[in-house]
């Protein structure tokens, strides 16, 4: 019989399924010896140890009752919820695990103009709703710059002002409107000096390198002689 014959070679692909891989399949493999054992003190002894080995694998579960739950948990959870010992809290179902969490809501509506933000959108309507013409094209101007500058921190090049005051214009439904005479901030002025430093192409050039070198080893010449 040749060498190949004599080692058994085991892939993952032919292996049991692993309930929870962190765990390791060495601790699926004492669950499972674990469940044959007939006496139930004596299982309960294994299932014990297990938790500490469990612990180890996982040391920040240790010493806190809420995690050691959990520890509990997905002991059963390994043994596919086919463990009968005696455990300090109450056995998990496997319902609770199948069913998942519960659906997060998230809005449907479409934005149109996403790159300012609902925050944005938020106040251009209460912007709109001023009565006082002046105010509100005071408070439309201020708007206007933070418009922009959420502009440039989704898009770091530039952009014409006329952009702005016409994007402003059509999402409060022409109620705010911008004088053309007044400007708004500078770009260099509203964009994160953070965000303008990593913007740049970072191939900096090594200045005087290779003088450098060369003066060293003259140095080095002159030294020796």
């Amino acid at each position: 019989m040749s060498l190949e014959q004599e080692i058994e070679m085991e892939y993952n692909t032919a292996r049991e399924h692993m309930q929870i891989p962190e765990y390791g399949r060495n601790i699926q493999k004492m669950i499972g010896f674990a469940k044959t054992i007939e006496d139930r003190d004596e299982r309960n002894r294994a299932a014990k140890s297990i938790i500490k080995v469990m612990g180890q694998v996982n040391p920040y579960l240790k010493n806190n009752e809420d995690l050691t739950h959990k520890l509990w948990d997905h002991m059963f959870i390994i043994s596919d919820f086919d463990f009968d010992v005696d455990s300090p809290f109450p056995k998990p179902l496997r319902e609770d695990f199948e069913s998942g969490p519960d659906r997060i809501p998230y809005p449907s509506s479409e934005m149109k103009y996403r790159h300012y933000g609902r925050v944005i959108l938020a106040m251009i309507e209460k912007v709109s709703s001023v009565e006082d013409d002046a105010e509100r094209t005071k408070m439309g101007a201020a708007l206007a710059n933070i418009m922009k500058r959420a502009y440039l921190n989704w898009n770091r090049d530039s952009v014409e002002d006329r952009v702005i005051k016409k994007d402003l214009r059509e999402i409060s439904g022409g109620k705010i409107e911008v004088p053309v005479e007044i400007e708004l901030a500078a770009a260099k002025d509203l964009i994160d000096p953070t965000l303008r430093a990593s913007s740049k192409p970072s191939n900096r050039k090594r200045k005087g390198g290779r003088s450098s070198n060369r003066k060293k080893s003259s140095n080095r010449r002159n030294h020796r002689n």
